[in-house]
């Protein structure tokens, strides 16, 4: 009797987990009107209709940005379209002899984005203008990504900045 038992409630779960599974597998939704007007939706076609509405749901996957851990900046964000690479405007303070200068050009490059190059040695007005964002600093590189401003050569500063700047 109790192996009888067991049995039955093994095909008793089997039918409660399997029944539930299969509807959503095949899940179409029909709408019709009925004779009094009513907007009737149903996963069953109306009864007596042989030309019937059938529509299926499209499913849409919204990509996140990969935060590594920090999920504050996705709290708030809106997943409207960003702004393409080439609409971001990069400016590199850099001299010729500069090895991190060239290291920078290389990746600020690979991003696609606009950069513009200043060699502020051959333009003394343009090393002022690097005097002032800076803060009053000398060293190269200063990369300004549309307001903001990098400090020497750090590939992940540059990224993060050029995504904040698409995400205007």
């Amino acid at each position: 009797m109790k192996n009888q038992f067991k049995g039955i409630m093994t095909i008793l779960l089997f039918f409660i987990f399997l029944l539930p599974a299969s509807s959503a597998v095949s899940a179409e939704i029909y709408k019709w009107k009925d004779k009094d007007g009513n907007v009737i939706f149903s996963d069953t076609p109306p009864p007596g209709v042989e030309e019937i509405e059938i529509k299926k749901f499209k499913e849409e996957t919204i990509e996140r940005p990969k935060t590594n851990g920090d999920t504050s900046r996705v709290k708030g964000e809106s997943f409207r379209e960003k702004r393409s690479y080439g609409n971001i405007d990069v400016i590199m303070y850099m001299t010729s002899w500069c090895p991190y200068c060239l290291k920078a050009r290389e990746y600020i490059r690979s991003l696609n984005v606009n950069l513009m190059e200043y060699d502020v040695e051959k333009d003394k007005s343009k090393g002022e203008e690097m005097l002032r964002k800076s803060g009053g600093s000398k060293g190269v590189p200063l990369i300004d990504v549309e307001g903001i401003i990098i400090k020497g050569y750090s590939p992940s500063a540059i990224k993060e900045a050029v995504e904040r700047r698409r995400s205007l």
